[in-house]
């Protein structure tokens, strides 16, 4: 049931993408029950899910009005921009269904936009420090701070801490038409650049967003998402790359390949890495000295182990 009447100048709704998410649902949406600034709604966007993550949505005793939507599997992407479009709060936060919160996350970032649009600032996201916490107990703190336009940044690098930390106004966000749907990788930088390019981006410098990290990311499935990183590739390039120098583009094509060919070497994957790098050097013969040449040793060490493997 959709609130009457236009929504309240900081009202929230938190959008959770779910596949398969029953073993940590419930505490992802535990950890909204204790903001200290609760949201208006929390959609949940099951996309596709085969086990019993929706009932225990269904079942979840909420504070705040909870909504779930359903659709087939068709990637985050669509997943947010469901959740995006189905909203009519003034701002939408990004959780994942294996994510939790700080207590005081929403309430510290709302702080941080009213004193900052209170100044004039024109500010389209705030985000907030990222804890990874790995499957072995190792831990990665992200903590890029941003304080102003940083549309330039994001040509070398994704500098947003991790999309769970994220909050955007709504009509930001509705305005670009949300996330890329052709993409299940990248998919946020992507969005992020495209914000940044009009408006302010902003941290809160505290760790308030505790990502758990599986086997749903790079490191463990980078034949998965590769194909999606070129497209992003292609995709950025379309768009940005008459704004770059010839080098920029060269580092920007170099960088988001040597990303894979990285995590393909850390998996023993020596075909991929070979691949790879021979992407890499189809496009600029650069390949063979960037990044101090590790790229390079990485192929000549698949080269050597796959030699080695055939003879």
């Amino acid at each position: 049931m959709l609130n009457e009447g236009p929504p309240s100048p900081d009202s929230v709704c938190v959008v959770i993408p779910m596949y398969n998410a029953a073993s940590t649902i419930e505490k992802t949406l535990a950890s909204l029950v204790l903001q200290t600034r609760q949201p208006e709604q929390v959609i949940v966007v099951d996309d596709g899910s085969s086990d019993d993550c929706a009932q225990r949505v269904r079942n979840f005793v909420a504070p705040f009005r909870l909504t779930l939507l359903q659709q087939a599997n068709q990637g985050p992407a669509r997943a947010r921009n469901t959740g995006i479009f189905a909203a009519e709060e003034t701002f939408i936060a990004f959780l994942d269904a294996d994510d939790q919160w700080h207590p005081q996350k929403l309430e510290m970032q709302l702080a941080l936009y009213d004193r900052l649009t209170a100044q004039g600032h024109s500010v389209g996201l705030i985000d907030c420090y990222q804890l990874s916490v790995f499957s072995d107990g190792t831990q990665q703190l992200e903590e890029r701070r941003k304080c102003g336009n940083h549309f330039a940044d994001f040509m070398r690098e994704n500098v947003i801490n991790g999309t769970s930390g994220v909050l955007v106004v709504r009509e930001v966000v509705c305005a670009l038409g949300g996330f890329d749907p052709s993409l299940r990788f990248a998919e946020d930088r992507l969005l992020w650049t495209r914000i940044a390019e009009h408006w302010e981006i902003h941290t809160v410098p505290q760790i308030l967003h505790r990502r758990g990290v599986d086997s749903g990311n790079i490191t463990a499935q980078p034949q998965k998402y590769y194909p999606y990183k070129v497209r992003f590739i292609e995709l950025y390039l379309d768009r940005y790359g008459p704004r770059l120098t010839r080098q920029q583009r060269i580092h920007f094509v170099l960088a988001n390949h040597a990303e894979f060919l990285n995590a393909f070497s850390r998996r023993g994957e020596h075909a991929q890495v070979i691949k790879v790098f021979r992407q890499m050097l189809g496009h600029s013969w650069q390949a063979l000295i960037c990044f101090n040449g590790k790229p390079t040793l990485r192929y000549l060490y698949a080269r050597f182990k796959t030699l080695h493997k055939v003879s």
